[in-house]
């Protein structure tokens, strides 16, 4: 018999929520974090690819460590950009449904400052932010992690270059004896020298569904192209394509609005 978030330790007020969402079965990253995130001994290094449960994996345990009687921020989660933080959020707020005691507020970059620093003027536990952002909260003296207990940096390897950069103004601002949860799909030499440098020497790493290939059903194609021909052959491809619909991704916002107006 496959385990359930219960077995898992996981609470009936969140066991609940979850069933509202039509998620009962925990995933491998998921059955393998829970329990090591509830016991809350040491640092955790979690391996799994992108769409594996990772966000279930750290969120659920997190969200149940939380003491709704202190109005301090508990919980920081580092995220690499300002969608991914959102969509935490609005996770985090889900699986809160029956936790009306807890609260959750974002702090992402690209967006104005201002009204971030009136809602975290108000009682809030757990903050999902990017790090720039972060950190100009601090230097603004709009955030107080004094007494943060738990850090979590997800997506690690998407956001090492802002790390290697900024984690030590932030981690300044926390005790020093708080928990770091890092969670990656991939362990490339700067991934190691950030864990060496800012975790626990005994964190405990857990690997799951490395495996993952992603959809077998999805064709993969590439074309090699000089950066000036590259908006010459995209528009060829499209019209070739006309009818049928898909997904541009873009590096900046700048280059959707500007591929937006052709």
């Amino acid at each position: 018999m496959s385990k359930q978030f219960a077995d898992l330790g996981i609470q009936e007020f969140i066991c609940k929520a979850l069933c509202d969402l039509k998620i009962v079965e925990p995933t491998e990253i998921q059955q393998k974090i829970i329990p090591l995130l509830l016991s809350n001994t040491t640092d955790i290094v979690g391996l799994a690819k992108t769409g594996t449960g990772k966000t279930a994996a750290f969120g659920l345990p997190l969200l149940q460590l939380i003491d709704t009687n202190l109005p301090v921020i508990q919980a920081v989660i580092l995220i690499p950009t300002r969608e991914l933080g959102h969509q935490i959020f609005s996770n985090l707020e889900a699986f809160a449904k029956y936790l009306p005691k807890i609260s959750i507020a974002v702090a992402c970059g690209g967006i104005p400052i201002k009204p971030q620093i009136e809602r975290l003027a108000t009682p809030t536990h757990i903050v999902v932010a990017t790090p720039g952002r972060l950190i100009d909260l601090i230097q603004r003296k709009a955030i107080n992690l004094k007494e943060t207990q738990f850090l979590i940096l997800d997506e690690a390897d998407e956001m090492v270059s802002i790390l290697k950069e900024g984690l030590d103004e932030i981690i300044t601002e926390l005790p020093k004896k708080h928990k770091t949860f890092l969670f990656s799909a991939t362990l490339p030499g700067t991934i190691k020298q950030l864990i060496q440098n800012y975790l626990n020497k005994n964190a405990i790493q857990v690997a799951a569904n490395m495996e993952t290939l992603g959809n077998q059903g999805i064709n993969h194609q590439y074309i090699v192209v000089n950066p000036i021909e590259k908006l010459d052959v995209l528009m060829h491809f499209l019209n070739s394509k006309e009818g049928e619909r898909g997904i541009i991704f873009c590096k900046t916002k700048a280059a959707v609005n500007k591929l937006a107006k052709i």
